[in-house]
């Protein structure tokens, strides 16, 4: 009986309260409605004395204000707020692990949405909206008979501008150059390894804050950031990993020069290297290539240390009637093709750590 009694009461405290806010509710319901009626009758009444819109305006002034002041008061609260949010927001995403659970949500989402929206085209776009007034270089299948009979990268060495020039830079024909590094100071130099490039970003404060443009890699540092990663690396116990990214801002891109130079084969109207990339290994050993996004231009492949196995595949629609060209760049081995005509890809090499840098270079046909 007693709890019979118990349950009773709560059930009818919770009447009591459902019944209080129901009442707040059709009283202030009760209200707007009179003060509605009372606006009508005042309306009503300035028409049936005469008075005209002008001098209506005039009178209701005060209380147009007043409403004016409370809506912008209440539009002010809420971009305050709205702003407020924001900054916590970006606040809490510059944390690691709070940043992480970001991307995961924001992955599950994305991954949610894909029945209804699918996203992955742009993803693998270059620009997310299309230029139509720009007229970039596209393939024909005329453009296809450069390539047709290329079955392989040819070796070179002991070679001139105007020689590549004719028979294969004009031709969209890759080649690899075997003594394009011949007395450089860091081919020389037997310490050469990864630490050199971890420490010339670790010990630049610039360096330090740079961001890539483009980082790929195997390793999970629970960031983005190019420092998480190199200070990964830094330690000796960590292995099977691999990584490659672009410099795109200008102080990376010419600290890192000092570990290449200009080829002797290339002419001097040929402009430095707008951007470069870096490419790592260590014990990675995986058939699997992994693709590089680069720039149109002039591309040069320079292996310092170890070796990277490369596929060149043509550009639709040349990918019909031209064949994919699969070579190993050694060390002290340099690969030089223009990507108008082909892709990309590599995986590094077995059984030895790599180290390789990629440059980008503006490339004009005309130029010759």
């Amino acid at each position: 009986m007693a709890a019979s009694g118990a349950v009773k009461m709560s059930s009818n405290g919770n009447n009591n309260v459902r019944n209080s806010k129901r009442q707040r509710e059709l009283e202030y319901c009760e209200k707007l409605r009179l003060i509605d009626s009372e606006l009508m009758s005042f309306y009503q009444y300035c028409q049936s004395a005469g008075f005209t819109e002008a001098e209506m305006a005039v009178i209701c002034a005060p209380l147009l204000q007043t409403v004016r002041r409370s809506a912008l008061r209440r539009m002010l609260s809420t971009v305050l707020c709205l702003a407020v949010l924001c900054a916590a927001l970006y606040w809490l995403s510059t944390l690691a692990t709070v940043r992480l659970h970001f991307s995961a949500i924001g992955r599950i989402l994305l991954i949610k949405m894909l029945p209804l929206w699918d996203w992955r085209p742009l993803f693998y776009d270059s620009c997310l909206m299309n230029n139509p007034f720009y007229e970039g270089f596209r393939l024909s299948e005329e453009d296809c008979v450069s390539c047709e009979v290329l079955d392989h990268v040819d070796r070179l060495n002991k070679v001139s501008y105007d020689y590549l020039l004719d028979s294969y830079l004009n031709r969209d024909a890759p080649f690899i150059v075997t003594d394009a590094m011949d007395g450089w100071p860091v081919m020389s130099t037997d310490e050469f390894y990864f630490d050199n490039i971890t420490q010339l970003y670790l010990k630049d404060d610039k360096l330090i804050e740079t961001v890539p443009c483009i980082l790929t890699t195997n390793l999970r540092t629970g960031s983005s950031d190019l420092l998480a990663f190199l200070k990964r690396i830094h330690n000796p116990a960590v292995d099977k990993w691999f990584v490659h990214w672009q410099n795109c801002d200008i102080h990376a891109v010419k600290a890192l020069r000092k570990f290449y130079q200009r080829p002797y084969f290339l002419s001097n109207s040929v402009s430095p290297a707008h951007f470069n990339w870096v490419l790592m290994s260590s014990d990675y050993n995986t058939y699997n290539y992994k693709k590089v996004e680069l720039d149109s231009g002039l591309i040069v492949l320079v292996q310092l240390r170890g070796s990277t196995v490369f596929k060149l595949i043509p550009h639709n629609p040349c990918n019909i009637s031209c064949q994919e060209l699969l070579g190993n760049l050694h060390e002290g081995e340099m690969l030089v093709f223009t990507n108008f005509m082909w892709t990309f890809e590599y995986y590094p090499g077995h059984r030895l750590d790599s180290v390789a840098i990629l440059t980008e270079t503006v490339w004009d046909d005309n130029m010759s």
